[in-house]
């Protein structure tokens, strides 16, 4: 951390950007890691329960050991590409399993299936940026909190995940403070506002007390600029300034770590008062994660003071997220796996159904049977249209011909979005719910005879992006043989020199792939064909 002001540009410094490139390559070595730990554990675990609690002590603790080094290659993978916050939320994992070497005890299900979570959650969060969706690391929070908590560790705060590369910076003099000196009245002008605080946390009341408690860290920051020449110590106070009107202002909810904060300033006043200047960067970088958690000011809900934190800092380029609510790795990435097979499977059939392959009829309801396994098991409502989906199939099979188009329709609409919201992988999206149940309706619909409704937007665009995608992926392929056939011309010219000829249609090949990279938008991918053209010209 340091301490100093960039006197030159009043910015803070943002660290470097992830390397998605770098991710991809480790992603699945680290997949496997992690596949490997979460063996381990199992292995102990039913190992201990088969010889029975009391003499836990004899399983072999090797096992552990192998899930904990694991766990530690991963941790040293995911520095490596630049996710320090992500490593330390493997990392807690890492440290709960080694304080299971040392108190096998602890070895039960819910401590296996918390390190699994952690693993669950990463990977999750992992998918999402390399499918350029990316969450802050704040939103592994949930997950991180329970293995620190089953590793017995001192220290578990919302801000740890929070990597801002932490400098000092002076922010604006408050027009609105008068200054004030840190002496006995500041101090118990605190311990009361402290006390009404912890007798009314929420309420009128509460808001009135982080009201006044703003007031009073703002005269404090105006106080240190007039009386100590500002710098760090004025900072300090504005940024707790800062957190008490977003609290007051309706910006920011209050819970335990927002009501622990209150007793730590508390604690620095007292200090101050002592005449001891010194300050906490842990804390005021806590202060700062606040200001950045906190929603922006707006006409409704005016905040100067947090305004300018904000500005100072620049925070709306370090968002937050919720931290309280588990969003990330809900589901075993086996589960997710299982039904996007089982869907495909199912498309395949219904595709051919629908296309007048009588054939394909038998095993069709088992094969739906299973997507509706999956969909009650990961989608909000899934049972709604798992039953939606398996009751035409059923009609169908008994039929013993194609469905009638409308049907086909809107099953193949069905599956199709079942298939993009598992390719997407984010289940927790809030219109799932209302999606998944708009589907099931239409299916039952048009399944009784009603006339077929125009597609709803959200569908038109699914449409779209799935066949964006398809387009994409004949692209790669028919690139990746394009390239193919070149490499073998190539190499066989450089095999025998002599042979001129077979490097004559290279270049047209290479000119109609950077035809096609240019069109889609690849101008590095395009200049680098070019190049290679130009060079296959020379030798030619």
């Amino acid at each position: 951390m340091h301490d100093t002001m960039d006197s030159d540009s009043g910015a803070p410094h943002h660290p470097m950007g992830e390397d998605l490139s770098a991710l991809a390559w480790v992603h699945g070595e680290l997949k496997r890691a992690l596949e490997t730990a979460h063996k381990a554990l199992h292995r102990y675990l039913k190992e201990a329960e088969a010889i029975g609690g009391s003499d836990v002590g004899s399983v072999d603790p090797s096992v552990l050991r192998t899930a904990r080094n694991q766990l530690h290659q991963g941790v040293g993978a995911l520095e490596l590409v630049g996710l320090p916050a992500v490593a330390d939320v493997l990392r807690s994992a890492e440290t709960a399993v080694q304080r299971m070497v040392t108190k096998p005890a602890l070895v039960d299900a819910n401590a296996v299936a918390t390190v699994e979570r952690v693993s669950f959650a990463l990977l999750d969060y992992l998918a999402r940026q390399l499918a350029g969706k990316p969450v802050s690391p704040v939103a592994l929070f949930p997950q991180y909190r329970a293995a620190l908590q089953l590793a017995g560790a001192d220290r578990v705060h919302p801000a740890d995940l929070w990597k801002l590369d932490w400098q000092w910076f002076e922010v604006p003099a408050d027009p609105s403070a008068t200054p004030r000196g840190a002496d006995d009245d500041a101090r118990t002008a605190m311990e009361t506002l402290v006390l009404a605080l912890m007798r009314q946390p929420s309420g009128e009341g509460a808001r009135s007390a982080m009201a006044h408690m703003s007031d009073l860290c703002a005269e404090l920051g105006a106080g240190a600029r007039q009386f100590d020449g500002g710098g760090q110590l004025a900072t300090f106070w504005q940024l707790a300034a800062s957190v008490f009107e977003a609290q007051a202002s309706g910006l920011l909810g209050s819970d335990v770590y927002t009501k622990r904060m209150a007793s730590r300033l508390l604690a620095q006043l007292r200090m101050n008062v002592r005449g001891q200047r010194e300050l906490s960067d842990r804390l005021a970088q806590d202060l700062l994660f606040f200001c950045s958690h906190a929603r922006a000011p707006d006409a409704q809900h005016p905040a100067p003071r947090l305004a300018a934190v904000r500005r100072t800092w620049r925070l709306d380029e370090h968002p937050t997220a919720d931290y309280d609510t588990p969003r990330l790795g809900r589901f075993d990435p086996a589960q997710l796996l299982l039904a996007k097979k089982r869907v495909a499977v199912a498309k395949d059939s219904w595709s051919a159904v629908a296309g007048g392959e009588s054939h394909r009829l038998t095993g069709l309801a088992e094969q739906f049977s299973l997507v509706g396994d999956s969909l009650t098991k990961l989608f909000p409502s899934g049972d709604v249209l798992a039953t939606a989906l398996q009751t035409a199939v059923v009609q169908t099979v008994a039929s013993g011909n194609a469905p009638p188009p409308a049907l086909a329709m809107e099953v193949a609409t069905g599956i199709l979005y079942l298939d993009a919201s598992l390719d997407d992988g984010e289940l927790d999206q809030p219109e799932l719910t209302e999606r998944v149940q708009r589907l099931a309706r239409r299916v039952d619909d048009v399944r009784i005879g009603a006339d077929p409704q125009p597609l709803d937007v959200w569908m038109e665009e699914l449409y779209r992006r799935v066949s964006d995608r398809q387009t994409m992926g004949s692209v790669v392929q028919e690139l990746r043989a394009s390239l193919s056939e070149v490499e073998k011309q190539i190499d066989q010219y450089f095999r025998n020199p002599a042979e001129r000829q077979v490097l004559i249609p290279v270049p047209a090949q290479l000119s109609s792939m950077r035809g096609v990279l240019s069109v889609l938008g690849m101008t590095h991918a395009s200049q680098a064909v070019l190049h290679m053209r130009d060079d296959v010209d020379a030798l030619a």
